[in-house]
């Protein structure tokens, strides 16, 4: 029924936003803001894995990104990523919305504390999946 529906919804928004502690220090660490957007609608800003959540050891700072829920997917279908040489955002272009291709080439921001910024590994990792969809 309809009420069970909106409940499971609500569950999935939930379950997507991140475990509450991962999602508040990647809040904490982003300024409250999307790191490739700069919105800061924090109802719609989730945690993001840069590499594939695989448990609770995966929810560490530097494998975490606080993006809106819509980059969010785009970037786990592996349609945005940043690129490892000059980090910048690259859009796939098969994206031709000009919401998100006015994103390519900008600078996502990247906090200061050596221990919350993104590892290398992960970007790269992520890198790869994009690189993966642009064939």
């Amino acid at each position: 029924d309809q009420d069970e529906t909106r409940s499971k919804v609500l569950l999935d928004v939930v379950v997507r936003r991140g475990r509450p502690k991962f999602r508040k220090e990647l809040i904490d660490v982003y300024g409250a803001k999307c790191a490739i957007t700069g919105c800061g609608v924090l109802s719609i800003l989730e945690a993001a894995h840069i590499t594939p959540y695989l448990g609770p050891a995966t929810n560490l700072k530097k494998n975490g990104i606080l993006l809106r829920a819509d980059i969010h997917s785009l970037w786990d279908l592996g349609l945005i990523a940043i690129h490892p040489h000059d980090n910048s955002i690259v859009v796939n272009e098969s994206i031709a919305d000009e919401t998100y291709r006015v994103l390519q080439g900008k600078t996502p921001f990247v906090p200061h504390a050596e221990d919350s910024k993104p590892s290398v590994a992960a970007i790269y990792q992520q890198w790869e999946l994009f690189q993966n969809k642009s064939e």
